[in-house]
């Protein structure tokens, strides 16, 4: 009796292998991925099941000390600082946004059902580990020097010219005033001095 259950516990247990290794598939994704600079990351899911339906693909954080959290999933309006994109049946990719010290204690792990046949397979894949990455460098615009001041020398030579034929002017009008002053004041060269007779006394009469 002992030996016939044994028998039938290892045809179950070998019927079980093959039906798993018949109708299992493989989840991959990165060991390791690197923080971008602006502090996001990508994290690829993909699964090798052929013949089959993707029914539900989650990303779940696993902190080392708490129970897994989901992230995003299949189907989900919106999820928190995530976009999740499907490249094709195959392949869907995770961005993480906003990746804070906070996600480096942490590790990321894709979740995939599919549906073969009338049943449903779910696979887990080996957890993405985040390493941080160089920080994106803050550009300081250098200030631009202000333009250096136009030329004086044109404007000041222009002044300097009508400051030399204001003073040209003044000198001719004073040199023209002077040899006019000079010229009154000259007695001509040509004219006799001629010393006026005084008039005869007159004689006393007796």
């Amino acid at each position: 009796m002992t030996a016939c259950s044994f028998k039938i516990l290892t045809v179950y247990l070998s019927f079980i292998f093959i039906f798993h290794r018949s109708h299992g598939f493989k989840v991959i994704q990165p060991r390791n991925q690197t923080v971008n600079p602006d502090g996001s990351v990508f994290i690829s899911c993909e699964h090798d099941a052929k013949d089959s339906s993707v029914q539900d693909v989650r990303l779940n954080r696993k902190p080392v000390k708490d129970r897994p959290k989901m992230l995003c999933q299949k189907g989900m309006e919106k999820c928190e600082d995530v976009i999740m994109h499907e490249e094709n049946q195959y392949k869907w990719l995770f961005i993480m946004l906003n990746v804070g010290q906070e996600a480096m204690n942490t590790e990321y792990e894709c979740e995939f059902t599919v549906k073969k046949g009338n049943l449903d397979y779910t696979e887990k894949g080996t957890p993405t580990v985040l390493l941080p990455g160089q920080k994106e460098a803050i550009c300081v615009p250098t200030p631009t020097p202000p333009p250096p001041p136009p030329p004086q020398s044109g404007l000041l030579l222009i002044i300097l010219i009508g400051l030399l034929a204001l003073m040209f002017l003044c000198t001719c009008i004073i040199t023209s005033f002077y040899i006019r002053l000079r010229c009154t004041d000259k007695e001509p060269e040509n004219s006799t001095y001629v010393e006026m007779r005084k008039a005869p006394l007159p004689r006393n009469q007796p």
